[in-house]
């Protein structure tokens, strides 16, 4: 119990430590759009331990170290506004395996997906929602009696949905000016609240800058943001030619001896639930038959903890219509929390619960000779579970490292430690 009220005490302290005059959640849907290209690398060490199973010595085989490989990449770009939003990510990656005893050829696979919503009021409320999401693995994933590739894997889905999500980390950076010019004596006292979110609007808008501005885009943005702290009636006017250095310190470069914020936490708040149908249009292999549409609910939540601490969590929960409706579900559910410890330092910590069908596969023999592939589906489902914690440690203000580790139990047992290291590279 000590450790928890330790564990509130520090939140408390961290959310409390700024007076500004504006919060994480005046931020107001305004229209925006954005887009993001990121490059990494990881390497991953794995290890098995067969010991626990109550298997006889004779027949425990020895613990298994798995390293894993992989370079992949990222591409997002969102268009959000009071009436339409819309967003359409992909990532792709190439990886191998090399276990103790078995090496892998690399292999490659992707994610796309893409989503739109109309709203029916300028704030929280109703609106439609439609998602394509198209997921793709190579490898010969029937071994060794069949000799069909995967293929790429269609879901649609279409339903209502209530709620807003608002992503408010613009506002988070223009707090982080607001500390950087109070603590530089460039400013008197705090912003007014009104002068904050201004700011914030105007960095929600760097994508329109770059579009309008080009290669001097960002002395562009400094340049009106400020003029918005001149007359905000703060500023300090014997120290304003600093103020210009600050805010670039704060969303653009890295000086020596300054504070830099450009990789704040995603900030959200509020949250958002859609029920509707999913379609599997096709399934990632042939033989696999394709599913009854689904009736699913997708839910997210987004709360800040004052300007350093970022609690998430969001859900997706089907049921099939057929016979087994309401008795199997299948899904995913994650809790997430972020700590900015320091300007350079992030902790990350989650829990994700991963509901299944349960699936029996085994071979029966054919006539004349032979073995086939038999796929039994049970209506019921089971759960896996992944704890992890990690650090993300920003090197340069384009170049990140993240250090983690974590815990997964599935149901046949095979719970074992995980590790992971990842260098990042990102573009814009």
């Amino acid at each position: 119990m000590k450790i928890l009220k330790y564990i509130f005490v520090m939140l408390f302290l961290t959310s409390v430590a700024y007076s500004q005059n504006v919060k994480i959640t005046d931020f107001d849907i305004k229209t925006s759009t954005a887009k993001q290209l990121i490059l990494d690398g990881s390497w991953n060490w794995d290890q098995f331990d067969y010991s626990n199973r109550g298997l006889p010595d004779s027949l425990t085989p020895p613990k298994t170290i798995t390293q894993v490989f992989r370079v992949g990449g990222l591409y997002n770009q969102f268009y959000s506004s009071p009436s339409y939003a819309w967003n359409v990510g992909l990532t792709g990656a190439i990886f191998g395996n090399n276990a103790d005893t078995v090496s892998l050829n690399p292999q490659y696979s992707y994610n796309f997906n893409a989503d739109a919503s109309k709203y029916f009021r300028k704030d929280k409320g109703f609106f439609v929602n439609g998602a394509v999401n198209s997921t793709f693995l190579w490898q010969q994933e029937f071994l060794p009696f069949d000799s069909s590739k995967n293929r790429p894997q269609i879901d649609l889905f279409a339903g209502l949905g209530y709620g807003r999500q608002v992503n408010a980390t613009p506002l988070a950076k223009a707090i982080a000016i607001d500390q950087e010019l109070r603590r530089s004596g460039v400013t008197t006292a705090y912003l007014p609240k009104q002068t904050a979110l201004d700011i914030a609007y105007i960095i929600d808008r760097e994508s329109e800058y770059k579009t309008k501005y080009k290669q001097i885009y960002q002395a562009k943005m400094i340049e009106d943001i400020q003029k918005m702290i001149d007359a905000s009636g703060v500023a300090n006017s014997s120290k304003s030619a600093l103020s210009y250095f600050r805010i670039e310190s704060v969303l653009f470069e890295n000086y020596e001896g300054s504070i830099n914020y450009s990789f704040t936490n995603p900030r959200y708040y509020g949250g958002d639930i859609r029920l509707g149908v999913n379609y599997t249009a096709l399934t990632r292999n042939t033989i696999i038959e394709t599913p009854n549409p689904q009736l699913q609910a997708r839910g997210r939540y987004g709360y800040p903890i004052g300007l350093n601490n970022q609690i998430f969590g969001q859900f997706q929960l089907g049921t099939p219509f057929d016979s087994a409706f309401g008795k199997l579900w299948t899904g995913t559910g994650e809790v997430a929390y972020w700590f900015n410890m320091t300007n350079r330092i992030r902790f990350n910590a989650g829990y994700i619960v991963t509901l299944n069908q349960f699936i029996d596969q085994s071979f029966v023999p054919v006539q004349p000779s032979g073995f086939q592939l038999q796929t039994n589906a049970s209506d019921f489902s089971y759960a896996n579970h992944t704890v992890n914690a990690g650090f993300l440690f920003y090197l340069e203000n384009y170049i990140s490292l993240q250090l983690g580790a974590g815990y997964v139990f599935t149901k046949n047992d095979n719970s074992h430690l995980i590790s992971n290291a990842a260098l990042s590279f990102i573009f814009f």
